[in-house]
């Protein structure tokens, strides 16, 4: 169509100058047939003429396919090419169906009911991503908590979404918030939910426990409802925008810092679009209501994991180093977002920081010391050398087993244990303090060893029914027992009792 500066020029030309169509058309560039339609209307059109209707195979069946329609909207297009088929209908399928794609009654929008919460009902968690931005292979997720009357809302960055990450981020939000709300919603989240069938919802237990820990009711939102959670969705988008955008970061401490920095001097300090209220300033009304917190909930990743003969122990893409001497051994591994621990029954053998990179080897040089006296070439007798060199009770000590029908490799490879995980003059300790009540035996140093000792952290015992416990427990050697029997019966006089 021609714009309504050009049909008033071909007007004023030709009524005005009295010029010819073709010398008009020439002088606008433009074709003559174009120049004599605008000269007969006589007048400037500023909106295209509807074009003519176009008559196809459909067209005769149009009124049908509106009736069969008025029916039933949801009608298919091919149940609807077979009635009009045995009408009289010669086309293909593809042209009825864009015929009714077109003339077919597009459903209204459904309404949605905006949601209200008191002080202290709910609050609203879901996850954010933010991909791999320190190029270590890992993703960086952010955890938004948001609370629905005073919309305070708190994020944690994290490089993981396991089940112990999330609870962990729960934690957080939780001491931040300075309680706990009723509910918590979720968006079906799969550290939440573990399974879903319509309204029909089933939580991980190990999330059911933590919820009843602090007494709050999770609730999973439905599915496509986007107003159920549209607190948290808001809030993360809120992220993107206002926190992302133009900022560097060292590493995920460096980031953490930076966003509860612009989470409490702009986030909460802001007034807020919804409420036009500041929800740092509002949620004073709300802590008084909230559920107070117990004790904090243990949150360790924990595995039970055998040594291999390397002596580094596999979690979470990287393996660690423990102590050479406890190859074979069942050990209990603890991690949280920073360190990872390994633990012989109660005691500490290895404290490593996390490392959130995949494929490293996080090793101790001292867990390698007396690895080589063990090796081909090496001296003789290095065991009882090390032994030794403990101190006098070592020495008397190991006079006493060799006069005796122990097992020396056996004594000697415990006693050299019990040196990795107490330190060489706890064990001489033990050994002095049992050899003044004429007691031989490495098991009975370790008994006074672990009622000397006190852990600062005791790993929780791990049952059958556990699902951290990832390998079989180790089965006791009832053959001890024997030969302890018949030691005894060895040592004992015949013809004569105690009575």
């Amino acid at each position: 169509m021609l714009t309504a500066a050009i049909q008033a020029e071909i007007l004023r030309l030709r009524y005005a100058e009295h010029w010819g169509y073709s010398q008009i058309a020439r002088h606008l560039g433009i074709h003559r047939e174009s120049v004599r339609k605008v000269a007969l209307r006589r007048s400037v059109a500023l909106t295209p003429a509807p074009p003519a209707p176009r008559t196809t195979v459909v067209t005769p069946f149009r009124p049908r396919i509106q009736a069969l329609l008025t029916e039933d909207p949801a009608r298919p297009a091919v149940t609807i090419f077979q009635v009009l088929r045995s009408e009289g209908y010669r086309g293909g399928i593809s042209a009825l169906r864009g015929a009714v794609r077109r003339l077919r009654p597009s459903a209204a929008p459904a309404a949605m009911a905006t949601l209200t919460f008191g002080r202290a009902e709910a609050a609203q968690v879901d996850w954010g991503e933010f991909g791999d931005v320190f190029g270590i292979g890992r993703a960086v997720h952010a955890f938004v908590l948001v609370l629905c009357y005073s919309r305070l809302l708190t994020v944690t960055f994290t490089f993981s979404q396991t089940l112990e990450a999330f609870l962990r981020c729960h934690e957080q939000a939780f001491a931040f918030v300075g309680g706990c709300p009723k509910e918590v919603w979720y968006d079906n989240l799969a550290t939440a939910v573990a399974e879903r069938r319509g309204r029909l919802v089933r939580f991980h237990p190990r999330f059911l426990a933590y919820a009843g820990h602090h007494r709050f009711r999770p609730v999973a939102c439905n599915v496509g409802k986007g107003n159920e959670k549209g607190r948290v969705e808001d809030a993360i988008k809120y992220l993107r925008t206002n926190f992302w955008p133009g900022r560097t970061f060292r590493d995920l401490a460096d980031l953490n810092a930076q966003a509860q920095a612009w989470r409490d001097t702009l986030a909460n300090q802001r007034e807020h679009r919804v409420t036009r209220k500041l929800p740092a300033l509002l949620v004073a009304e709300e802590r008084a209501t909230l559920l107070p917190l117990g004790e904090p909930y243990d949150t360790d990743e924990v595995r039970s994991v055998i040594v291999p003969p390397n002596f580094r122990v596999a979690f979470d893409g990287n393996r660690y180093s423990v102590p050479w001497r406890l190859v074979g051994k069942p050990l209990t591994l603890r991690a949280d977002a920073e360190t990872v621990t390994l633990w012989y029954g109660t005691h500490r053998v290895a404290r490593h920081g996390r490392c959130w990179r995949r494929g490293v080897e996080v090793v101790l040089p001292a867990h390698t010391d007396g690895l080589l006296a063990t090796k081909p070439g090496a001296q003789a007798h290095w065991q009882v050398e090390a032994v030794a060199a403990l101190g006098p009770a070592a020495t008397q000590y190991l006079d006493c087993i060799r006069a005796g029908t122990r097992s020396l490799r056996a004594e000697l490879d415990h006693l050299l244990l019990l040196t990795t995980l107490y330190g060489p003059a706890a064990v001489e300790a033990a050994l002095a303090a049992c050899l003044a009540q004429a007691i031989v035996g490495s098991h009975q140093v370790e008994q006074w060893l672990r009622l000397q000792d006190t852990p600062p952290v005791a790993p929780p015992p791990l049952t059958l029914a556990d699902p951290r416990l990832s390998v079989p427990p180790v089965r006791p050697n009832l053959q001890r027992y024997d030969a302890l029997l018949l030691a005894a019966d060895r040592e004992e006089p015949h013809g004569e009792s105690d009575v």
